[in-house]
């Protein structure tokens, strides 16, 4: 392979679209970079706000803790109890993610690459 060469990573069907994502009845959550608070995320709200055809990889969000302006970005979990997928693929915005400090019941974080 050539240093030039670039890697893209496959992400799972179900990460297509939020309607998709709606569909299958996905669990989508917010982790704030600056605070580290863990949010849900409605995807109907999300589907009235972007539309449905909208996909959540590399999308990030203001923060809605009051007090902080952090971005947050989105992780995604396709069934209950299972590890949640962090919906980014752009190595810069991984930059700066501290991963083993995550809260709640996002213990389980995995990068999809």
């Amino acid at each position: 392979m050539t240093p030039e060469a670039q890697i893209i990573p496959l992400w799972p069907r179900w990460t297509a679209s939020i309607g998709l994502m709606r569909h299958r009845k996905i669990q989508v959550r917010t982790r704030c970079r600056r605070c580290d608070v863990l949010m849900r995320a409605d995807l109907s709200d999300l589907a009235g706000r972007y539309g449905a055809n909208m996909c959540l990889i590399d999308r990030q969000e203001r923060c809605r803790m009051v007090g902080c302006d952090g971005a947050a970005f989105y992780l995604a979990t396709p069934r209950y109890g299972g590890p949640w997928h962090i919906l980014l693929a752009d190595p810069r915005l991984m930059k700066g993610l501290d991963l083993g400090a995550a809260s709640g019941s996002a213990a389980a974080l995995r990068i999809l690459t």
